[in-house]
C-alpha cells in the first residue's frame, strides 16, 4: 500500500481557537497569491461577513489525518513531476474521504457546518471562475485556510505534528486539517457516527 492515514481528533472553545490561531490579515496575503484566489468558490475572498458566520457556533472539533507514506512510494518518486503528480493523488483521496466522513456527521448534529482544508475539489472547474454559483452548495465547504487559520500551529499544538512539505523528494508524512463547528460541545461518542477510525497510540 502506498500510505496509510492516521486519524486523531481535538476540540477547543471557538473564541479561545480564534484568538490563538487565527489572523486574517496575516494570511489573506498568502491566499492573494494562491492561483485559487477569487477562482474557487470555498476560498477567499469570501462573499460574507467572516465574524457573523463564526460567531453562530461555540465549539470547533478539529480532525487531524497523518498520511504516512511507504519507502517504496518516495523511492519510485524520483522526478519532479512525479512528486508532484503522486503526493497530490494520495493527498486528494485523503480529502476527498475526511469531506465526506463530516459531512455524514453533520447530519447528527443540528446546526453544525464542516470545514475542510485547501480548495475545494468537487468539480474540475468551478463555476467561480465563469460568474456562477457553485454548482453543489450541499457539499461545497469552506477551507480553515480561508478564515486565516494558522494550520502549521494548530497541527503542532493540538497533534504534536510537525508539517512537512515536498522539496526534492516526497516527506516522510503528509497532513491534513478539517474541522466541524458545533453550537454545543459535541460528545466524544458522536465522531462514531462519522465511520472514522481514529488513532490512539503515541
Amino acid at each position: 500500500m502506498d500510505y496509510s492515514a492516521k486519524y486523531r481528533k481535538n476540540s477547543m472553545p471557538l473564541t479561545e481557537f480564534r484568538q490563538k490561531y487565527q489572523d486574517r490579515e496575516k494570511y489573506m496575503v498568502y491566499c492573494r497569491e494562491c492561483p485559487n484566489y477569487n477562482t474557487v468558490w470555498s476560498c477567499p475572498p469570501l462573499t460574507f461577513d467572516v465574524d457573523a458566520y463564526l460567531e453562530r457556533f461555540s465549539w470547533v472539533n478539529v480532525l487531524c489525518a497523518k498520511i504516512i507514506l511507504s519507502s517504496q512510494v518516495i523511492a519510485e518518486a524520483d522526478k519532479p513531476e512525479k512528486i508532484k503528480t503522486v503526493g497530490w493523488e494520495i493527498l486528494l483521496s485523503v480529502k476527498l474521504g475526511m469531506e465526506e466522513k463530516l459531512r455524514r456527521l453533520e447530519k447528527h448534529i443540528p446546526g453544525s457546518v464542516s470545514l475542510s482544508s485547501g480548495g475545494c475539489n468537487l468539480c474540475k472547474k468551478c463555476s467561480r471562475k465563469d460568474g456562477q454559483p457553485c454548482r453543489q452548495p450541499d457539499k461545497m465547504r469552506y477551507s480553515l485556510d480561508a478564515f486565516g487559520f494558522d494550520l502549521t500551529a494548530i497541527t503542532k499544538d493540538m497533534f504534536d505534528i510537525d508539517i512537512l512539505w515536498c522539496k526534492d523528494r516526497l516527506p516522510d508524512y503528509f497532513t491534513l486539517i478539517h474541522g466541524i463547528l458545533t453550537e454545543e460541545k459535541m460528545p466524544d461518542g458522536l465522531w462514531e457516527t462519522s465511520g472514522i477510525e481514529f488513532y490512539t497510540g503515541g
